[in-house]
């Protein structure tokens, strides 16, 4: 394979491209409307380092092919692991200060995975729950893409090194490479329709086909017919910044599209991009990219992409800035740009010039230098355990999967004990620690049937492109055989129930989606109430329905509604009418049924604000602590007519 080591020197327009890319990224992360393809900014990020590191290895290779995986190793683990470490830790340590105990698990799961440069994984592993979308966001999720990179490092170069090694001709390289990208863009595609989307999202495998396409570009620059390429790249320059502009303007990320094949033409079309800026860096879209600071903001785009996450999710959560969201936004901006800076001059810079300093005295002294990575690496994890050691469960358990059956919480002392269960969403679930420690000081039976995510009256949930709700899609198979267990085995005599999905989008079982709010949604959603009701009556229980408590005001304006609407949320039209339907279905079943309120415990005077006098009994804003569970509880049951 021809050598062409000098063509590709420092190139600020390449820089230009990392200043676009983590632009695009942090202004979609603040939220802009006017910007819903900027998560492809990581796409880009991905072409280009495939690009890159394919560029290095061929470029360094040996004239016998030999390619040097220990000081390519060296310099990567200098050049990324450091800085991230320190992120990684400012997290933690901050975290023990600002989150709530309940947090801290997951949060220390997530430092640890992202330290193992597998955060990505523990996403896929993880999942996207209903429960997950109430609560805030990890301040460590955008290390799924560092994640993604890290493996391709260990795994690429290892195949590279072997071609290189075994002098595979060019074009069979070429075809394996192109091959392996083709594979992961329809193995995205194949995996989009798997109950989980984050799969495909957040794999390594699933993402690969844009690193690929990066390192497709780096091998035809680097061979024959090189001159044949370059005349075409020339003409695609400005056609290609057009596609990607217009990309980055209207893909947005929950359109079916990006993983069905959209993802990966934006993949060849930012590669169109790299490799003009690459072989004509005077050219018209190379002068570009290089004007101004946009090579300044490229050099520094790294630890951009670092701080700017964890500032937005710390940021998100500091009340004043809830009703000032311009001021929001420029604090994260500065924030996260002082941020970088440290982290570019102290930790970054520094270590590049003790690197050059190394390479001048050999190969060992730089691997020496390795060595405290995993001493490093050790420290991190140290850290992040010592400022999680306080944490508690969660709030809710796990979502219920297929088969799970009701949880006994209080075994029933007699037949002649009052039998409590409780049936519907999460927020039923979070209601468990309250009600199990009230039924163990009364000597009741408890027992819990709810189902995470699913609507009691096991409706199937579906999104605006009619595709199921990724967290409910089993709810139509589990809440029913749930329910049906809950009467035939345990018995109760009283059941809770909680459910806010009502007012979600719908598919009907002849595959038809209605809307939330029309004639043909509410005549779905009570029949479907209907037969719950019939199921859970089946034995001697009486059915208390609790109207949905609404949204805390911290939960409510982090989903993304105005103040306004927040507090109007206890006289919401549309909530009401589904209340009314509520009310009519269990009037059908007179002496079994009934529906209470109990609003006006979270939401005094209206207010649905975070504390309830001095307590905060929903630290999400939607679930209750065991804390929060125990006051409501008694309260709860007070209203159901249990207690007198």
């Amino acid at each position: 394979m021809k050598s062409l080591t000098g063509a590709f020197s420092y190139q600020p327009g390449l820089d230009g491209i990392r200043a676009l890319a983590v632009g695009a990224v942090i202004v979609y992360h603040l939220g802009a409307g006017w910007l819903p393809g900027g998560f492809l900014g990581v796409d880009l990020f991905f072409v280009l380092s495939g690009f890159l590191i394919t560029t290095l290895l061929v470029t360094r290779a040996s004239p016998d092919g030999r390619v040097d995986l220990v000081d390519f190793a060296v310099r990567r683990v200098r050049r990324l692991l450091p800085a991230a470490l320190v992120m990684v830790a400012v997290v933690a340590a901050v975290a023990a200060f600002t989150l709530p105990s309940y947090r801290l698990g997951a949060l220390r799961l997530d430092g640890v995975w992202t330290v193992l440069q597998a955060a990505n994984w523990r996403f896929v592993v993880s999942g996207q729950s209903y429960v997950d979308q109430f609560a805030p966001p990890s301040p460590l999720r955008h290390a799924w893409s560092l994640a993604v990179e890290e493996q391709f490092y260990l795994a690429w170069p290892l195949v590279l090194a072997l071609a290189l090694r075994l002098r595979v001709r060019r074009t069979w390289l070429l075809a394996l490479t192109g091959g392996l990208a083709l594979m992961s863009a329809g193995w995205m595609r194949h995996l989009y329709a798997a109950p989980d989307p984050s799969r495909s999202y957040y794999g390594t495998d699933t993402r690969a086909h844009a690193l690929l396409v990066g390192a497709v570009l780096a091998l035809l620059l680097l061979g024959p017919g090189r001159e044949l390429w370059v005349r075409w790249l020339g003409r695609l320059a400005v056609p290609a910044v057009a596609g990607l502009l217009a990309a980055v303007v209207l893909v947005s990320d929950d359109w079916h599209g990006y993983y069905r094949g959209v993802g990966f033409a934006v993949a060849l079309v930012a590669a169109a991009v790299i490799g003009a800026v690459a072989v004509a860096p005077d050219g018209p879209v190379g002068r570009v990219l290089a004007a101004g600071p946009l090579p300044s903001v490229g050099r520094l785009s790294y630890a951009l992409y670092l701080w700017h996450w964890p500032v937005h999710c710390w940021l998100d959560e500091a009340t004043p800035l809830l009703d000032r969201p311009v001021a929001a936004v420029v604090a994260k901006i500065v924030l996260t740009v002082v941020l970088a800076l440290a982290s570019y001059y102290l930790v970054e810079h520094p270590l590049r010039a003790r690197r050059r300093d190394a390479g001048s005295r050999g190969a060992r002294a730089g691997a020496r230098g390795l060595l405290f990575a995993p001493a490093a690496v050790i420290a991190t994890l140290g850290v992040v355990g010592v400022a999680t050691v306080h944490a508690t469960p969660s709030l809710v358990d796990d979502p219920a999967t297929p088969g799970t059956r009701p949880r006994v919480l209080a075994a029933a002392p007699s037949p002649q004990a009052v039998r409590l269960a409780t049936a519907g969403d999460s927020v039923a679930k979070s209601l468990a620690p309250g009600l199990r420690r009230f039924a163990n000081t009364r000597g009741w039976g408890y027992v819990d049937s709810a189902v995470s995510s699913c609507s009691v009256a096991a409706l199937l949930m579906v999104e605006s492109d009619g595709s199921p709700y990724p967290a409910g899609r089993r709810c139509p198979d589990v809440v029913p055989a749930m329910q049906r267990a809950l009467v035939g085995r345990y018995d109760p005599t009283l059941i809770l129930v909680h459910s806010r999905w009502e007012t979600h989008r719908v598919r009907r079982a002849d595959g038809t989606v209605v809307e939330p709010g029309t004639a043909a949604h509410l005549v779905h959603v009570r029949r479907q109430l209907r037969i719950a009701l019939q199921r859970l009556t089946a034995g001697r229980a009486h059915v208390v329905l609790i109207e949905p408590i609404p949204l805390a005001d911290s939960l409510c304006r982090r989903l993304g509604h105005t103040a306004a609407t927040c507090r109007a949320q206890t006289s919401d039209p549309r909530a009401e009418r589904y209340n009314v339907l509520r009310r009519a279905t269990a009037a059908e079943f007179p002496g079994r049924a009934t529906v209470i309120a109990v609003t006006d415990l979270l939401c005094p005077g209206g207010e649905c604000t975070d504390e309830v006098g001095e307590r905060r009994p929903r630290p999400d804003g939607l679930h209750f602590s065991p804390e929060g569970a125990a006051w409501a509880a008694p309260q709860i049951l007070r209203r159901a007519g249990v207690l007198g």
